[in-house]
């Protein structure tokens, strides 16, 4: 049996990237060279609400968006959501401060429901886990699922918002009822039928692949550190291959993949 070249090459930077990410936790862990971030001050809101949260008992909305797991045009967009409000939730269990949670997709549903539960159980307070905070408003329809939001907000006074994860031109109706009530928002996505909806109605906006560094500033544990090393290093690799893959180009030579 002959394996295909673009296999074994798949293959190849799988095996890379797990290795280069077991390499970066052991960094994390050991903390021998503190690791450099540039500020993103766009969470900013969010550290301060887990701050207040505890003393005003107002609850922090935290949405993976509307996009579905398994869905190509939404899974890592969902993703980061779910890992950035899990980081948040952790913080939130241990600060005391109240959550809201709410999704657009079953699959995203049932992940963010696990998610706070184990982030309370980590806290070592499982007791202090409520379902009825985790809610689904609706399932892959974003423009319903923006109106869910929208009358979240108008049912109570949040602390802060955060929404990170797949949404688009439908942010803007959850935005801007969470800018009507006075809710700090911080939101983030990469579709460009979005982020310029969420520049103009949140208080702090993550801008494209800022999404996907969101939970290693939100936490301090070693794993999203080591993902986060691992990200920033794939990405100077792929950026040196197009650039050498261009001048190779311009010169003539023939390139083989």
């Amino acid at each position: 049996m002959i394996v295909p070249q673009q296999t074994v090459l798949l293959l190849i930077i799988v095996l890379l990237v797990i290795i280069l990410t077991l390499l970066n936790h052991a960094r994390a862990i050991a903390g021998k060279r503190p690791i450099s971030r540039r500020p993103l001050k766009a969470l900013d809101p969010i550290s301060q609400a887990l701050a207040r949260g505890a003393e005003t008992g107002r609850a922090i909305h935290l949405s993976p968006g509307s996009g579905a797991i398994g869905a190509r045009a939404s899974t890592l967009e969902t993703t980061a959501g779910l890992l950035a409000a899990e980081r948040v939730a952790s913080e939130a269990a241990r600060n005391g401060a109240p959550l809201l949670t709410s999704s657009g997709d079953a699959v995203a549903h049932l992940a963010l429901r696990g998610a706070l539960r184990q982030a309370y159980q980590r806290a070592g307070l499982g007791q202090d886990y409520d379902p009825a905070s985790v809610q689904l408003l609706a399932h892959q329809d974003p423009m319903a699922y923006a109106s869910g939001v929208a009358t979240l907000y108008g049912r109570q006074k949040l602390e802060a918002s955060q929404m990170i994860g797949s949404f688009g031109q439908e942010i803007l109706l959850a935005t801007e009822s969470g800018a009507q009530q006075g809710a700090p928002q911080v939101s983030g996505a990469t579709t460009t039928t979005g982020l310029p909806l969420m520049y103009l109605s949140s208080e702090a906006t993550l801008i494209g692949e800022e999404i996907y560094a969101a939970e290693a500033y939100l936490a301090h544990a070693a794993a999203p550190q080591a993902r986060l090393l691992t990200i920033d290093t794939l990405r100077t690799v792929i950026i040196v291959a197009i650039v050498v893959l261009a001048l190779l180009a311009a010169s003539g030579l023939p390139i083989s993949l």
